[in-house]
């Protein structure tokens, strides 16, 4: 991470002032403050990749930069960019400008943005320092929830599109499952998350804040089950002794199209973290423990619209064994 910023760089903030003062401008405020930014921004870093970079492409938004991941032969990648949106750095002309904990301040210089967009996990220092370069927005993906975060990126950066399109479509198709269902608020869905390590299982409460997929589970009114409610915070790390705790209807989990977290290292990185997990689940054992593909988690309209098809797949298109809570 560097902060100091060279001589060179100065001259570059200076410049760009100069470009910036000449564009249209208007007042927003967001999470960190009220700033002028332009009417129609021309050079977006993105200091997020899944949040913030994936859902402004997919808006339309002239996106110059972005933080993004870096591989084990260290290779730069946007995260679900390429399962998404079928994008990463090298076919779009993003610059990388470190990773999202990590940022290279004079990378981000270097690519003269006008308009620079981070979330609360953005460092408030750097973000601070940022603010000579360009006006630098927090966006609280957090506090917000997925569709109110689109739609705030949507206006900053001036490319609303089609997207209340969009929102009207995925909300139809919302009405249409939950007319297939028929029941929804009776079946109970339990959200997991197991990185390939295995060192932590996360779950989350349908209120959490795990992209598409708990906008999606949220909006069909599934419930959930009496240990999940009971869960002190909408996210938490789950021991392998209480594994018998995560039963429902559908307990569903993710993987990746990536190398590192394919559906056979994810599976195995559940027996690792709890051996004989599935025979502790009656969802499991009657294949009602779903893996879904990286893009559900994230934060685009694509993402929402995949978790929805998948998951009308598996709860409305099939028949599927109740679970009985009062058995457990």
């Amino acid at each position: 991470m560097t902060f100091r910023l060279p001589f060179v760089a100065l001259v570059l903030f200076a410049g760009l002032l100069t470009a910036v003062s000449a564009q249209e401008t208007r007042s927003y405020t967001a999470a960190n403050g009220t700033f002028d930014i332009p009417v129609a921004p021309q050079r977006i870093v993105a200091l997020n990749d899944q949040i913030v970079a994936l859902p402004l492409y997919e808006l339309g938004a002239p996106v110059v930069g972005s933080a993004g991941r870096t591989d084990a032969e260290g290779n730069h990648f946007l995260r679900g960019g390429m399962d998404t949106l079928g994008i990463d750095y090298a076919n779009t002309g993003m610059g990388y400008v470190g990773g999202f904990n990590g940022l290279d301040v004079e990378a981000i210089a270097a690519l003269e943005p006008d308009l620079i967009i981070g979330g609360p996990y953005t460092d408030p220092a750097v973000a601070e320092q940022l603010q000579s370069v360009a006006p630098t927005l927090i966006i609280n993906n957090a506090e917000l929830g997925l569709i109110e975060t689109i739609r705030a990126l949507a206006d900053v950066s001036g490319k609303t599109g089609n997207f209340e399109a969009r929102l009207q479509r995925y909300r139809d198709n919302i009405a249409r499952t939950r007319g297939y269902i028929g029941n929804s608020e009776e079946v109970s869905v339990t959200l997991t998350f197991m990185f390939p390590a295995a060192e932590e299982l996360w779950v989350y409460r349908h209120g959490g804040n795990l992209g598409a997929i708990t906008q999606v589970v949220r909006d069909l009114g599934f419930k959930e089950t009496a240990p999940i409610a009971a869960l002190p915070t909408n996210e938490v790390t789950f021991s392998p002794e209480l594994i018998q705790d995560l039963d429902a209807d559908f307990v569903f989990g993710f993987y990746r199209q990536q190398p590192d977290a394919t559906p056979a290292t994810v599976l195995a990185a559940y027996e690792k973290f709890a051996p004989g997990w599935c025979l502790a689940l009656t969802a499991c054992q009657n294949g009602q423990f779903v893996l879904l593909p990286g893009p559900t988690f994230g934060t685009t309209m694509a993402g929402l619209d995949l978790a929805l098809e998948l998951v009308e797949g598996h709860v409305a298109g099939r028949p599927f064994t109740p679970f009985d809570e009062g058995q457990q």
